[in-house]
């Protein structure tokens, strides 16, 4: 089940940054796709920590930090896309 979650976040990296090149070049498609690819350094940084013979708190707690801000960057690029900000 992780693998089909690594392959989708990585399709829509892929989606984003195609948009990004061939579609206006849109900050908020940019954005995106950093976001996207933040979270899933976060989840691999995650599974790393998780598969460490004594688990790690540190490794974990940057997992969850690069995570929250994959996550946060992409809200934005949503937010952006959708005219939120003005």
């Amino acid at each position: 089940m992780k693998k089909i979650l690594y392959i989708v976040i990585a399709v829509l990296v892929l989606v984003r940054l195609f948009d990004f090149t061939f579609h206006g070049g849109n900050t908020y498609d940019l954005l995106g796709a950093v976001g996207f690819a933040v979270l899933l350094i976060g989840i691999l940084q995650d599974e790393r920590a998780r598969r460490a013979s004594p688990p790690s708190a540190s490794q974990r707690r940057r997992a969850a930090i690069a995570s929250a801000c994959g996550i946060a960057l992409v809200l934005v690029s949503f937010l952006l896309k959708w005219k939120v900000f003005g």
